[in-house]
């Protein structure tokens, strides 16, 4: 007799898990590209009203980030990693990023 393995549907499940997880940087840096377009929105308008050197780098930290998960997106988009592993360490590096980012719009806000 042969043991079931598909318990409580789980085989069906497993593929479809580690094909997000390959794409789930992708998904984390797309994410990093929203919150960038509104940092940049309010140090734009910040920038317009003031005018002040800090303003002005704020502007070009949050532009250089921008551009960098924009060229990253379109990279990994094409070159998904094969490796499980190379999948999971980009999304600890753009979690970190993320989670910065949302701190930072976080105090911007306030």
């Amino acid at each position: 007799m042969l043991m079931e393995t598909n318990l409580f549907g789980l085989s069906n499940i497993l593929p479809n898990l580690l094909i997000l997880v390959k794409y789930s940087a992708l998904i984390t840096s797309l994410a990093n590209i929203c919150l960038l377009a509104g940092m940049f929105y309010v140090y734009m308008g910040r920038y317009l009203k003031v005018k002040s050197k800090f303003t002005t780098v704020l502007v070009l930290f949050t532009l250089l980030f921008l551009i960098q998960n924009i060229l990253f997106s379109v990279y990994f988009a094409f070159n998904v990693p094969s490796v499980l592993v190379n999948s999971v360490i980009l999304l600890i590096f753009l979690g970190l990023e993320f989670a910065a980012f949302v701190l930072l719009l976080m105090v911007t806000k306030e």
